[in-house]
């Protein structure tokens, strides 16, 4: 395995990960993801749990705001019986990054400043911005539509560790440490090797404290995730962006939903047709927390920026348009529900809009959301999200 690795912990760690995973065939995608391929039960001591029964991905059709389905990166099918899992492409990791860094994710522990847990030992992570619409409500699960866009990062001229993000949190705060799982897209050179969008999934066990095998991380960088689909995963690039002034805009759908002790994940690229399930999260990674439900929901972007004045930041949150802009300018996020029952039950999403700076220092906060609780249009609940441009 050739890789071109700047930090032996980096090397050590991957050489590690791989000899763990019961790799038999490896793969190409057409622009160059590595897929190595295992048998579906080598992932788990369980057996792998089945998914929730079929159910159709409301599509809101609006002839005045027209959206159509991202195509994927996907490469040859494996062998049966198997199941994809990346491979991380350290060629772009920056010089000299942590290990603990290359793993992390730490912007969930700003997007609730008000949960019930936080403590005053909780670290304050710096360069992270949102804006968001969050309820504080016990559920099961959620979904959306995502607007696919491919926002600039590291800008100006940054360390190389910038990120821009469209996603959904779940969290619970009955644990000591917070639960979170997370889903969306994300553009990160670091993580993904490149500068397109790519779908992600992120958990943490332990309040973004750390990240390790069955304790937290990026979609299977680590132990935790089990894959069920056969072409589709967690990391796979998303083909295109949309186009500004366009009169029908790009996008994906996501769906969490917790099913017979499970917390699986759903996507969805076509006009018709029901949930696609990637794979799940066991609850019994979280142990009287998120294995019983969430508490609190949100929709919105995540810009991280690695300055060492990230207020000075011209990072792109989706089209890089000021939500005021609207269709075809701004990013967008619709149908945004939340699972109020077990039993699949899904209610327009009540979220109260609130956006973070990455730095009490910031004089002006880049980003900005409008939102459209309940809208009573076919686009249910939805929002704009986006900046810096003015």
């Amino acid at each position: 395995m050739q890789q071109k690795v700047f930090h032996p912990q980096l090397s050590q760690w991957l050489e590690t990960r791989q000899r763990s995973l019961k790799i038999t065939t490896t793969t190409t995608t057409e622009h160059g993801m590595t897929i190595d391929w295992v048998p579906i039960e080598s992932q788990t001591s369980e057996k792998i749990a089945q998914p929730p029964p079929p159910v159709e991905a409301e599509r809101g059709l609006d002839a005045q705001r027209r959206t159509h389905p991202a195509s994927l990166d996907t490469g040859p099918a494996g062998p049966a019986g198997h199941v994809p899992i990346l491979r991380p492409n350290l060629d772009k990791v920056p010089h000299g990054m942590t290990l603990e860094r290359y793993l992390s994710k730490k912007g969930g522990l700003l997007v609730n400043m008000n949960r019930a847990n936080r403590q005053p030992t909780d670290p304050n992570p710096a360069g992270y911005f949102h804006a968001t619409s969050s309820s504080t409500i016990n559920n099961y699960g959620c979904d959306a539509w995502l607007n696919v866009w491919d926002p600039a990062v590291d800008l100006p001229s940054s360390p190389g560790d910038d990120h821009s993000i469209s996603q959904t949190w779940l969290q619970n705060y009955q644990a000591t440490h917070t639960h979170s799982i997370e889903a969306g897209l994300t553009v990160d050179r670091t993580l993904n090797g490149d500068s397109a969008n790519h779908l992600f999934t992120y958990y943490t066990t332990n309040g973004y404290s750390a990240d390790g095998n069955n304790i937290g991380g990026y979609n299977r960088l680590d132990g935790g995730w089990v894959q069920y689909h056969a072409s589709i995963f967690p990391g796979i690039r998303i083909n295109g962006s949309s186009t500004q002034g366009a009169p029908s805009q790009l996008e994906i759908g996501i769906k969490f939903q917790l099913f017979q002790g499970n917390w699986w994940f759903g996507f969805n690229n076509n006009e018709s047709g029901p949930w696609i399930w990637l794979g799940y999260y066991p609850a019994s990674l979280f142990p009287n927390g998120l294995a019983n439900l969430a508490q609190w929901v949100s929709f919105g972007g995540e810009v991280y920026s690695a300055l060492a004045d990230p207020c000075t930041t011209q990072d792109q949150m989706g089209s890089g348009r000021q939500a005021a802009e609207g269709f075809s300018r701004a990013a967008f996020q619709r149908l945004l529900h939340v699972q109020t029952g077990t039993d699949g039950t899904l209610a327009n999403l009540n979220g109260t809009p609130e956006t973070d700076a990455a730095s009490s220092t910031c004089t002006v906060d880049p980003y900005t959301i409008a939102t459209f609780m309940n809208s009573g249009s076919s686009w249910g609940s939805y929002q704009y999200f986006g900046g810096p441009t003015a």
